[in-house]
């Protein structure tokens, strides 16, 4: 017999992934599991008539819990898409069925997917629909638990949260007229299926669908949902489907089909399974490149990696720029000059620098209204003067010590001997770029987020992450050194 039907047959056991941190789903109560999913399980171990070993699995290990065989089926409020087809076995009927509602504060001005550009929306890692949802809005921020991100809207960390509607209406009250919160827009209607891996043996799948059918017929997933004070009416149809002749004697007929969510694979597609096959090879790496294998994916990818380059480049002209000119307000004879400055440089060198973006977008913001120029004005604003009130300040007080010599200002000799420090500020500042993404810039840091919640692989996005911001700090360090000179005479 195969592993999964050795162990149900003749171990007398099926080894079941379920939610513990789901209301009404699967929690942890005071008694052991409970809730819809958890009754489903134990429903199907006794019409099985084996012992159901329940395993804790998240959104983000449930999947590659049952590929790696660690269970044998995964109940876990998993929606049907065919973006997870080819990773798993989708057992049907489905058993449930739900949409993504983005919820926020009453009152907000959201009518469509057009008011949400530039915004910032909270989700969890792995929901299906956040395929939808990173391209459409400004940033994403993601938690590995529903009841967290729940936590962070109540306390204002997150402005607006997307999430199932079966969660979120009945945790946060929608329904009622006094809710702190409303639901702003829906979207991503999908059947909830429970899986087994693809090599399933076809007679065990059979089996298992024959009992969803039956469940579905006498009324079963009915009276589980209805205990947990879950909405019915989808649950109430199925039913009804299923006892129709056509649904006894052609059950193939009455299958709901997944949520269809393939995505369209991007030009470098082939170049990703390549690389993915030549480091499994050589060094025995299981590596997904998931940015490179859908074209939205690479699109976002790509996308970020041009703003995080073009905020380098404006970061640098302007710590230049905003240096050189403090620098000249700084050594003026005239103290009704001086004096702007000397606060100007004391305000940007001791606040700090978080405070100070935020400061700037809002202030870009209401001037502008927000966009994503008008957030990276803002970002290039206050990196640039955070850095260049520094290095004004090194070549002012240069500017005190040193002589003018024969063919070279003053200035130019300041600057000559503030070279050094100039150049230690510009390489700061592009180590701070990945901060302006706290305000909206679409930069790689936030193209990473959005691609990560939809395609899994945070580790090794985030050491990509890690290799880009070295990467750019060593060029961008290099670089200055050799064309600075070349602009400034005197520069060294």
């Amino acid at each position: 017999l195969p592993p999964v039907e050795e162990r149900i047959v003749c171990q007398n056991e099926i080894r079941i992934g379920v939610r513990t941190d789901y209301p009404r789903f699967g929690t942890m109560g005071p008694t052991g599991l409970e809730g819809y999913e958890i009754e489903i399980a134990r429903e199907i171990g006794r019409r099985l008539g084996v012992h159901v070993q329940f395993e804790p699995v998240t959104p983000v290990t449930r999947l590659s819990a049952v590929t790696e065989g660690t269970i044998d089926l995964v109940l876990a409020t998993m929606g049907h898409n065919t973006q997870r087809d080819p990773s798993a076995f989708f057992l049907r009927p489905h058993y449930y069925s739900s949409e993504t509602i983005i919820v926020g504060p009453r009152g907000l001005p959201i009518q469509n997917w057009d008011d949400m550009a530039g915004r910032m929306v909270c989700t969890t890692v792995g929901n299906y629909s956040n395929v939808l949802l990173a391209p459409n809005v400004g940033r994403l921020m993601l938690f590995s638990r529903p009841q967290t991100l729940i936590e962070a809207l109540n306390s204002e960390l997150c402005p607006m949260i997307a999430q199932d509607n079966t969660l979120l209406v009945p945790t946060l009250g929608l329904q009622d007229d006094g809710s702190r919160y409303q639901r702003l827009l829906g979207f991503a209607a999908v059947p909830w299926g429970m899986a087994m891996a693809l090599d399933t043996p076809p007679a065990l799948a059979t089996a298992m669908s024959n009992i969803l059918a039956d469940m579905h017929r006498d009324g079963t997933f009915v009276r589980l949902a209805s205990a947990q004070g879950l909405p019915v009416q989808y649950l109430i149809d199925q039913q009804a489907r299923w006892n129709t002749d056509q649904c006894r004697t052609a059950p193939d007929s009455c299958l709901d089909p997944p949520l269809e969510m393939r995505l369209d694979a991007s030009p470098v597609a082939d170049l990703a399974d390549r690389l993915e096959a030549l480091l499994t090879d050589t060094l025995g790496v299981n590596i997904r490149l998931g940015f490179m294998e859908s074209e939205i994916a690479w699109e976002t990818f790509i996308g970020g990696l041009k703003v995080s380059l073009l905020v380098v480049v404006l970061s640098v002209v302007g710590v230049v720029l905003v240096g050189l000119g403090l620098a000249r307000l700084l050594i003026s004879p005239r103290w009704l000059v001086r004096l702007p400055a000397q606060v100007f440089v004391l305000i940007f060198q001791n606040y700090p620098m978080y405070l100070i973006l935020v400061l700037m977008g809002t202030l870009s913001a209401w001037a502008l209204t927000f966009s994503y120029g008008s957030a990276m004005l803002a970002a290039v604003a206050a990196i640039s003067t955070i850095n260049g009130a520094f290095a004004g300040q090194a070549v002012a007080e240069a500017y005190r010590i040193v002589p003018a010599t024969s063919g070279q200002s003053r200035f130019q000799a300041a600057l000559a001997v503030a070279s050094s420090e100039i150049d230690a500020y510009i390489v700061n500042a592009v180590r701070g770029i990945s901060a302006a993404s706290i305000i909206g810039v679409p930069d790689l840091l936030n193209a990473i987020n959005g691609v990560t919640a939809f395609s899994g692989s945070q580790t090794f996005y985030y050491w990509l992450l890690l290799v880009f911001y070295v990467a750019i700090v060593f060029l961008a360090g290099h670089l200055t050194k050799r064309a600075l000179p070349l602009v400034f005479p005197g520069w060294r």
